[in-house]
């Protein structure tokens, strides 16, 4: 998987607060002075057609797309809502000076919109002194999600802002809790991504039954693109920038599904989804 490659999650070495009083409109974070997704933004990436995930399916043109990775034996990670009902858990912790994560994101915004609205997305790019310097993104850390068969908790762990005074690493946005720490110890390591990198982002946990440690496809396929293009290219299923973000979508949306037993049923009974259970030898 890609996010392993020079992107490993980084140690706190102090916690420094910095202000910033304006940002660059394509790169504002919720550490450069927070700018809100246009409304038009938002909803290519939220709206894309039910078309373009079942003509898709799981193929990608350009680069290869890397399934989650299922667990054997865990207890159902749920998280408790302002209701109080018990739901099946999605936690995604990542970062936004990481390039592999800013690939991610894409994906996991077309994912999570098919079982609710996303509201609170900001503009972000990922640092301009990694790998695929400025990949285009949004960010997660003023973020909800409206979902109804599952909770999800994103975190932003690290802005893309390096800090002062010669010092390595980049501003905290987010902290994990004690647990949540845990489990990123736990599930974000080498024991369940052998050959990997233990603390790899981004991470996701889907119920704790379905793992992803680095990004499903290389960033590579963004990197000439801009964010606009990008979310323009969403409603045209031979782009190859739309096939790795929806791919990589399907086989998220199947591995949700299967926490969900299935619900809702016309997202995870479509062609596109159960294409991506199929090859990963899923049923709900």
């Amino acid at each position: 998987m890609w996010g392993v490659v020079g992107v490993v999650l980084v140690v706190v070495i102090a916690l420094v607060i910095v202000s910033v009083t304006s940002g660059n409109s394509s790169s504002s974070s919720g550490g450069n002075g927070y700018e809100a997704a246009p409304q038009s933004l938002v909803d290519e990436m939220t709206q894309i057609p039910a078309s373009v995930y079942n003509a898709v399916g799981i193929t990608s043109s350009a680069v290869p797309v890397t399934p989650p990775t299922a667990t054997t034996g865990q207890s159902l990670l749920t998280y408790t809502t302002a209701s109080g009902e018990s739901k099946p858990g999605v936690f995604y912790y990542g970062a936004e000076y990481c390039p592999f994560c800013a690939a991610e994101r894409w994906a996991v915004v077309a994912a999570l919109s098919r079982f609710g609205p996303i509201t609170g997305l900001g503009l972000t790019a990922s640092s301009t002194s990694d790998v695929y310097p400025g990949t285009p993104s949004v960010s997660f850390v003023k973020a909800s999600f409206g979902t109804t068969d599952i909770a999800v908790r994103a975190i932003e762990g690290y802005s893309n802002i390096p800090l002062s005074n010669g010092q390595s690493g980049y501003t905290t946005l987010e902290t994990p809790t004690q647990a949540e720490s845990a489990m990123i110890t736990k599930y974000d390591s080498t024991t369940f991504f052998p050959g990997g990198q233990n603390g790899s982002i981004p991470f996701i946990n889907i119920g704790n039954q379905f793992l992803v440690s680095g990004s499903s496809y290389s960033p590579s396929v963004l990197n000439s693109l801009t964010r606009d293009q990008i979310a323009a290219g969403l409603s045209d299923p031979s782009n190859p920038a739309t096939q790795a973000i929806i791919a990589t979508a399907n086989y998220l949306t199947a591995s949700i599904c299967k926490v969900t037993g299935g619900n809702p049923g016309s997202v995870c009974s479509s062609k596109g989804v159960m294409a991506a259970a199929s090859a990963m030898k899923i049923s709900y």
